[in-house]
């Protein structure tokens, strides 16, 4: 859909006309879903995530403002309903959730690949593990952006556009979140 033809769709829906907000969710789902299984790491709550993110954008669709894309405007929407929804869901809820990402990368780690580099494949299957690990410690926010940066390949502009706060916050988060991987991972002095 052109640039064109959404502005149109979200002008039409902004004055009430429910099929053309329709079609802009239609356009927007897949990617959406995609997000939305990414941060919640499961099928079930993925859908639920996409579908409270496309009601409250319905609900919200007169307060946008062009500022951004419309699919980043959704995204912002999404974000939010994932952390509102991380600080009522019960203590148990992030472990979960890395259970979830821990089954799906076991999954495609033991899919079919040649067993040429199988010692170096055994590594990295370890590291990713630890830092599946690690990232279940960090707090959803910094998470999700480090997930946007290295997941999703978004830029820290987008980021911050989706996230409702500055570069320089998603710029620092980030770099927090990696200082603590690079800590973790860290190899001890060994003193001689």
């Amino acid at each position: 859909m052109s640039p064109v033809q959404e502005a149109n769709l979200v002008a039409r829906a902004q004055n009430g006309d429910v099929e053309a907000f329709c079609e802009l969710a239609s356009n927007h789902q897949r990617s959406l879903y995609a997000l939305a299984l990414k941060y919640s790491g499961n099928h079930h709550d993925a859908e639920d995530l996409t579908q409270e993110a496309m009601l409250n954008a319905y609900r919200a669709i007169h307060k946008f403002k062009g500022m951004s894309s419309f699919h980043t405007w959704l995204s912002r929407i999404m974000v939010n309903s994932f952390l509102n929804e991380k600080r009522k869901s019960d203590p148990l809820a992030s472990r979960k959730r890395q259970d979830a990402i821990e089954e799906d990368y076991e999954a495609s780690f033991y899919s079919s690949r040649p067993a040429r580099n199988s010692e170096r494949s055994v590594h990295n299957g370890l590291v990713m593990h630890q830092v599946l690990k690690l990232l279940g410690s960090v707090p959803a926010r910094q998470r999700l952006m480090f997930l946007m940066k290295h997941q999703e390949g978004m830029t820290c502009e987008e980021i911050a556009d989706t996230m409702g706060t500055s570069v320089g916050t998603v710029k620092k988060t980030l770099f927090r979140v990696v200082d603590r991987l690079r800590q973790h991972f860290a190899m001890p002095a060994i003193k001689g």
